[in-house]
């Protein structure tokens, strides 16, 4: 995340409220807390009635999901990358249309469709950001501001059409998303109602012009406690008597935790320990919690745009994270993409694919702390130990379907806080085991041949055996 842009993980998060909202709010869970899961309500059947036991909950997850953030584009050499999410690319709105009568420059934003697409990699675009020139006020003309409706329309409208079917032959642009982490001040000044009438407009714009392009609803940042109550007023909002998220085709959030936890959550000034993905979906727990407060129908998809680890908060906001081994970030990136898959989510958006180290007087490092390329030559695109374990992970999932049980997603979690992701395949099976915070055992199925570790290397274990667990996954397979 540059310091002039990025993912609201600086600016926005410097209020002088948000480090004791951090650990009021995201510090109370135990480290070995089972996830929530998400619970649905029957009515009672009649006497006599055969009572219907729920399916067991399966996710087969969509390749798309392996998303990614690229200002240079180097993910498009590899064919894991599923996924691109344009945000810090150089393809905002003052980007594409800095003057009202100078036309569009889509030199930029031409050659990255182009390329994505030569690369099988699905497009999503952040619309986000006013020109100055299109600004609703004429006190107010930052990038921040509400924008002009009848603007903002046209601009919609020339950007739908240029990348629809009609004009490449396929879908040159997939995704729209309504700007990026309105829930603070760094990237959205204007009103949530403002930001409603945004989607509502892009909603109609898109029918009539780009029908199968999809509108994803404004990326939210979730970790601290004012930007949940902002999630909670906005999914209110109602437009033409229809609530706003039945105008988007997916929800959307920045799934980051604060960048360290209390080790004892009864202790939250004692010692700490670095956030984990387990944090993560923590958040997306409370997340969604909010949704179904404000009666968002349960079935809609949600997108995690925006993920990393190590994010300072309160007075270090925008300073280099705290670095983390390269084993650590390996189980990072695993455990992310089965966390998420487990949970349905539809899209993980790493950011970033090139994080660079941050300027000067900002701290020796990235702003985050798992990094897929080296962040010291952005442009080469080096892949790192974490950045081979995307594609890793993605091996771990194809073709298979993750397995839960009845009342249970997928990725149990024991009371000793060991998780165990359970895939189906056409001709065989596979566990994944891992301890976020201590080590552990398992014992394996009868049936168990092979064991995987976090790097790729396979080895023969014996069935029934007891497999030593840490923070490391390591993938155990059987045939079926």
């Amino acid at each position: 995340m540059r310091v002039s842009m990025r993912g609201g993980m600086r600016q926005g998060l410097v209020l002088a409220s948000a480090l004791a909202a951090a650990v009021t709010v995201l510090g109370c869970h135990s480290a070995s807390a089972t996830l929530p899961v998400e619970k649905t309500t029957q009515a009672a059947p009649q006497r006599g009635a055969e009572v219907q036991k729920a399916p067991v909950q399966k996710v087969k997850v969509d390749p798309r999901m392996f998303g990614v953030h690229d200002s240079h584009l180097t993910s498009l050499t590899h064919r894991s990358t599923r996924s691109l999410r344009l945000w810090d690319a150089g393809v905002t709105w003052p980007d594409l249309q800095p003057t009202a009568r100078g036309g569009y420059h889509w030199t930029r934003l031409d050659d990255i469709v182009r390329r994505a697409h030569r690369n099988g990699t699905e497009v999503t675009l952040a619309l986000a950001r006013t020109p100055a020139w299109a600004a609703a006020s004429r006190a107010h003309r930052l990038p921040t501001d509400a924008p002009n409706l009848t603007k903002w329309s046209r601009y919609v409208k020339a950007v739908m059409t240029r990348y629809s079917p009609k004009h490449w032959g396929y879908l040159g642009i997939a995704n729209f998303q309504i700007w990026n982490e309105p829930n603070i001040a760094t990237f959205w000044t204007g009103s949530p109602k403002q930001l409603a009438q945004l989607i509502r407009t892009a909603h109609d714009v898109r029918d009539k012009v780009n029908p199968k392009a999809k509108v994803i609803a404004p990326s939210m940042v979730a970790r601290l406690s004012y930007q949940q109550r902002w999630i909670k007023s906005f999914y209110r909002i109602s437009l033409g008597g229809k609530p706003v998220w039945k105008y988007v085709d997916a929800a959307a959030f920045s799934l980051y935790p604060v960048d360290t936890y209390p080790v004892d959550p009864r202790k939250p000034l004692g010692a700490t320990r670095p956030a984990t993905p387990e944090d993560s979906m923590r958040i997306l727990a409370q997340v969604r919690a909010l949704l179904r407060q404000d009666k968002v129908r349960a079935s809609l998809p949600i997108w995690n745009t925006e993920i990393n680890y190590g994010m300072r908060t309160g007075a270090m906001g925008g300073q280099a994270a705290a670095p983390i081994s390269d084993d650590t970030q390996v189980a990072y990136v695993i455990r992310t993409f089965l966390l998420n898959a487990a949970q349905g989510i539809r899209r993980v958006d790493w950011y970033a694919y090139d994080m660079g180290n941050l300027s000067a007087g900002l701290g020796d490092g990235p702003l985050g702390n798992t990094l897929l390329t080296d962040p010291s030559d952005q442009a080469a695109g080096a892949l790192t130990p974490a950045g081979l374990a995307f594609t890793r992970v993605q091996g771990w999932l194809k073709g298979g379907t993750l397995v839960g049980t009845r009342t249970r997603r997928p990725c149990l979690v024991d009371r000793h806080g060991t998780y165990t992701c359970t895939i189906t395949y056409a001709s065989r099976s596979a566990r994944v085991y891992w301890n976020p915070y201590r080590q552990g055992a398992v014992t394996v199925p009868t049936s168990a041949r092979t064991k995987t570790d976090e790097l790729g290397t396979t080895s023969p274990i014996a069935g029934g055996s007891r497999l030593p667990v840490g923070d490391q996954p390591v993938l155990v397979t059987s045939p079926r």
